[in-house]
């Protein structure tokens, strides 16, 4: 099976899908006016909720998995969590995966959530309880992520059994079933937002063993908020939560739940102004910048080929994009609308699709109502040469066929600064080499200042050590005095 090779946009996704079910954190909200639940079903649930609710503490680690597959094309996601919880407000979470980390921590008095990834960190004053810790923002989408809030919400309030039913439609009991090897209670429920499944181990200790749910209904909502148009609407979506190594009222030592300021982070203001971010070290022009345009020779989905050299004289929009990708697909019809803007002025569009097969092209772009020339790149060997490792990516090839500008990304003013660059390149700027003088500027000024300040410093660590040297001299010099005085005086006696 092929492996999707642009990933980025996959994280971000399950960063949305996790943030949509933020609302099990919220207040208990509006119950179904109809509700099925099946007696077997809520007997396991009124267990459970027993259970959980004569808890002083509990903990446990989770593996969760996320997938993304259309045919033979598949994008994998994994990452785990760990979370330690003692009534009425104390909590441990981490979370660990391939694109940073984060923890938060509430040791009764304060609570820190640091953000590894943006290397800052906030405290402020812990909330009173469970409830109103799961109110904050920056606790309730690290803990929803992976959309288990359902349960966690459950575990973490003090009504699991009503929490976790509160927007259930209807459940059933799927009986006792086997998870690796131990015996759990399934059960089976849907629900207004979310459809899911709950495997909860039989016997004296009713922990979570596993949580599947079905993302069916939010990819409804989201094509309805697109006028029921969904571009990820064929894709088969896999999610799944694996509870590990849960311990009913452990002993936790002094250090589960302190408070440490981590290591070459920065303090934040606030808790919500950790997402502004440190000011990152600018990384510079796309490396492409300046540079010739790589050779392009492609087949495009209409027939034909694309080959970039023949096409000296235009400036050339080519769009890096794939149908599963939500950004490429909301960017698209804004760089459709202003190339066709350009197209009497010598600009041609070229959507570069990234290794999906042609009939998914053309659904798509039946669904989405867009015509444009789609060129096939089939084994991303073009992506690979204009280092597409995030998309979309959209390069705009200058007249003498050098790239002249690389935007990644969905900008929200994308169709403002596209408009802005074409008309520049169709006047005959030299956008690129602008770019590179601003750049080269820039790192002169950064370096000068840094430069001075290192100056700076050194002159005050100067005058700190001879001040220092001084107070010394003058103590040593007071303490002479002292013994002479004192010398002189016996010697008067």
């Amino acid at each position: 099976m092929k492996r999707l090779r642009v990933s980025r946009w996959t994280v971000v996704y399950s960063l949305v899908v996790a943030a949509a079910f933020v609302g099990w954190f919220s207040a208990v909200g509006e119950e179904p006016a109809k509700r099925e639940i099946d007696p077997k079903a809520k007997k396991v649930v009124d267990d459970w909720s027993k259970y959980l609710s004569a808890l002083k503490g509990f903990q446990y680690s989770a593996e969760v998995s996320f997938s993304v597959e259309r045919g033979n094309q598949k994008q994998s996601q994994e990452f785990s969590t760990k979370l330690a919880a003692e009534r009425p407000n104390k909590l441990d979470y981490k979370l660990e995966s391939q694109q940073g980390s984060a923890t938060i921590t509430s040791d009764g008095e304060q609570l820190e959530v640091y953000i590894a990834q943006m290397k800052r960190y906030g405290i402020e004053k812990a909330p009173a309880t469970w409830a109103e810790l799961q109110q904050v923002p920056l606790v309730a989408g690290p803990l929803g992520l992976g959309n288990a809030g359902a349960v966690i919400a459950a575990l973490l309030s003090d009504k699991p059994g009503d929490k976790l039913l509160e927007k259930v439609s209807t459940l059933k009991y799927g009986g006792l079933v086997d998870v690796d090897g131990v015996k759990c209670h399934l059960l089976d429920a849907t629900g207004q937002e979310l459809d899911w499944k709950l495997w909860i181990t039989s016997g004296k200790e009713l922990a979570p063993r596993l949580f599947v749910p079905d993302l069916a209904k939010t990819m409804a909502r989201m094509a309805a908020a697109q006028g029921g148009k969904n571009a990820l609407a064929d894709l088969k979506i896999t999610n799944e939560v694996a509870f590990k190594d849960w311990k009913g009222n452990p002993k936790f030592d002094e250090e589960t739940f302190a408070i440490k300021e981590p290591e070459g982070a920065e303090r934040a203001k606030s808790l919500m102004d950790i997402l502004a971010g440190p000011q990152q070290q600018d990384p510079g022009p796309h490396p492409l910048v300046g540079k010739p345009a790589p050779e392009v020779k492609l087949d495009l989905l209409d027939g034909g080929k694309l080959d970039l050299a023949e096409l000296k004289g235009k400036v050339v929009i080519l769009d890096f994009w794939a149908t599963w990708c939500g950004p490429c697909t909301q960017a698209m019809p804004i760089i459709d609308k202003v190339a066709e803007k350009y197209k009497d002025k010598g600009v041609l569009l070229y959507a570069v699709n990234l290794r999906e097969e042609s009939d998914d092209i053309k659904k798509f772009l039946e669904q989405a109502e867009l015509e444009l020339p789609v060129a096939l790149d089939k084994d991303g060997e073009v992506g690979t040469a204009y280092k597409a490792d995030a998309i979309p990516q959209t390069v705009l090839v200058g007249k003498d066929g050098s790239v002249q500008v690389v935007r990644v990304g969905l900008s929200p003013n994308l169709e403002q600064e596209l408009g802005d660059d074409l008309e520049s390149l169709v006047a005959g700027k030299n956008l690129a080499a602008a770019t590179l003088k601003a750049f080269q500027e820039k790192q002169q000024k950064q370096a000068a200042e840094a430069k001075e300040a290192k100056a700076a410093a050194e002159a005050a660590a100067e005058t700190k050590s001879e001040t220092a040297k001084k107070a010394v001299e003058n103590k040593a010099a007071a303490a002479k005095d002292a013994i002479k005085k004192e010398s002189a005086g016996k010697a008067k006696k």
